[in-house]
């Protein structure tokens, strides 16, 4: 945390007035924003005065109101005011400069006039030359997908947050910005028109989103075109700046391109789009490594896009199952320090010693694919070696040693995410070898693990957690992992129920393509059970589905 930064000391005025215990976040109080409310913030209340003059003739009347009065007194009838027409060219262009805080142009007054009733929008620079969508959008993205992308959204703790002032510099950078935004507004729109199976009877929570929206000028109709559009643009934008990377850029066009896998997890992590971002970050990353370009130390935001790199390197592996898949970063950048900040700080909150138990299973050939019996039994002893390392790690040990994202974390939640992703982990590692090999075979009587104890843990660990926890958003890839092993039916039902809660919570595509994809797997379990197949399993299928999904 900066040692210039001053927290308020005293409650922000809306949670004051309602008399609500403060959680004093900058910029804004986070409790205002899930209710809904804007957030008047910690300094000086200035209240704007709606009449032309606080005493006097003219106390309580507006410029509309002289301007009316003016013209009757030379016989003129007053025309109404029309309503404006919002700019529809793509996200980014310039909206008028005179649009009034109402949404609607002021009328062409005599000069006389005009000196008296002009009215003058008090913007932020940064967005003084956006129109109201992508002004929204901006502030959609600062105020919701910022929480969402780390654990714990602390004052100066969210290096994504700390980006936004270079959508100024970086045409790219706001246009990725502004796709996020608008496909997730389009997630949230169309959620009422979607009910779960599973949940027929909720009502999604909207409330801060259309409180939020209406300010701008809201709700927006065209969230999924402004979407695709702004995507469009940071395509080709990216497509100039790769030509030119140097010292000075070469953060931000890495930020840009995770953002670029983050609009393909909101839309929906499936189709392997995500992975061409992925290979053209890891040439950039490669460019990293050589002495143009290394820092020593490191700066916060390049730790922080690298530490979300190689979570979605590893995480993405989940559905490939393939051998020798390369290194994320060069030689000459330590892995230790970037797994160490993933693990406080990103938002699926995977411990790094089993992010590390994970990069070292990448070496693995899949057995079920190997005839030799000398060759199986060499790839059992390394799988047997990398499963009793990852059942030694403790939770609880770790979560000791944890550098906190923020003194408000609670350590039992962290504990229960950690235990779920051991659990995961080991269901992973696991799954190169056959059903048939005497590690996970049960009627062997040499297993060391047992896969469906395993996804028990998993759900058992997650029930514990509630929608609101700092680590919620991280249950999605235990949960698949446990889902896949999952043979029972109300345990089923009860893993789609947590993936709704998620969905609740984020409203990021990837949550209903893995409930997809496991209601898929679960027919083809129930059909390999009903034939009486003992030697396949899940994994078999994935691989015919073909998928590249990227589950975080």
């Amino acid at each position: 945390m900066p040692s210039d930064l001053k927290l308020p000391t005293k409650p922000c005025h809306n949670c004051k007035k309602r008399r609500w215990k403060c959680d004093r976040s900058l910029p804004v109080c986070q409790k205002c924003i899930h209710a809904g409310s804007e957030c008047l913030g910690y300094g000086k209340l200035l209240i704007w005065n709606q009449g032309v003059a606080r005493r006097g003739k003219m106390m309580g009347k507006s410029y509309e109101d002289l301007a009316v009065t003016k013209k009757e007194s030379h016989g003129q009838a007053s025309p109404p005011r029309a309503r404006s027409t919002r700019n529809s060219d793509h996200l980014g262009t310039s909206s008028s400069s005179s649009e009034s805080s109402h949404g609607s142009p002021p009328e062409l007054l005599d000069r006389e006039e005009a000196d008296a009733t002009i009215e003058r929008t008090l913007i932020d620079p940064l967005v003084q030359d956006l129109n109201a969508q992508s002004r929204y959008y901006l502030y959609h993205f600062a105020t919701q997908l910022c929480v969402d992308m780390v654990v714990y959204d602390g004052p100066g703790q969210n290096p994504i947050r700390d980006i936004i002032p270079h959508t100024s510099q970086s045409p790219v950078l706001l246009q990725v910005i502004l796709a996020n935004a608008a496909f997730h507004i389009h997630n949230i729109a169309g959620v009422s028109l979607r009910p779960s199976v599973y949940q027929p009877d909720r009502q999604p929570d909207l409330t801060s989103y259309y409180a939020s929206v209406s300010r701008f000028g809201g709700p927006f109709t065209t969230s999924y075109h402004d979407a695709l559009v702004a995507k469009q643009a940071a395509l080709s934008l990216m497509a100039q700046s790769v030509t030119s990377v140097d010292n000075s850029n070469i953060d931000i066009i890495l930020v840009s391109i995770l953002l670029f896998v983050n609009y393909e997890l909101i839309e929906s992590g499936k189709e392997g789009k995500w992975r061409v971002h992925m290979d053209g970050a890891q040439k950039l990353i490669n460019m990293l490594g050589t002495a143009t370009f290394y820092q020593e130390p490191m700066s916060r935001l390049r730790r922080c896009v690298l530490s979300d790199f190689l979570v979605f390197f590893v995480l993405g592996m989940t559905l490939n199952f393939s051998a020798n898949c390369g290194k994320l970063l060069p030689n000459s950048i330590d892995y230790e320090p970037i797994l160490k900040y993933a693990e406080t700080n990103n938002y699926l909150s995977c411990p790094a010693p089993l992010l590390s138990i994970m990069l070292q299973s990448f070496d693995l050939p899949d057995a079920r694919e190997v005839t030799a019996g000398e060759a199986r039994i060499v790839i059992q002893e390394q799988v047997k070696a990398l499963l009793q390392q990852a059942l030694a790690f403790n939770p609880t040990d770790w979560a000791l040693t944890l550098e906190l994202a923020s003194p408000l974390e609670n350590l039992e939640k962290r504990i229960r995410i950690a235990s779920a992703h051991r659990a995961a982990v080991c269901i992973y590692i696991a799954r190169v070898l056959p059903s048939s090999n005497p590690l996970i075979d049960p009627t062997s009587g040499n297993a060391i693990i047992s896969l469906t104890g395993l996804a028990d843990e998993v759900v058992e660990h997650v029930s514990q957690l509630r929608p609101g926890d700092q680590v919620f958003k991280s249950i999605c890839w235990p949960l698949f992992l446990a889902g896949a092993e999952s043979m029972k039916p109300a345990q089923r039902v009860q893993i789609l129920k947590f993936l709704d809660a998620l969905w609740s919570e984020m409203y990021w595509g990837y949550i209903r393509t893995v409930q997809s994809v496991l209601e898929i797997i679960w027919k083809f379990s129930d059909k390999a059970v009903a034939d009486k197949d003992t030697d396949i399993c899940w994994v078999d299928e994935v691989k015919r589905m073909g998928t590249d999904m990227l589950i975080a």
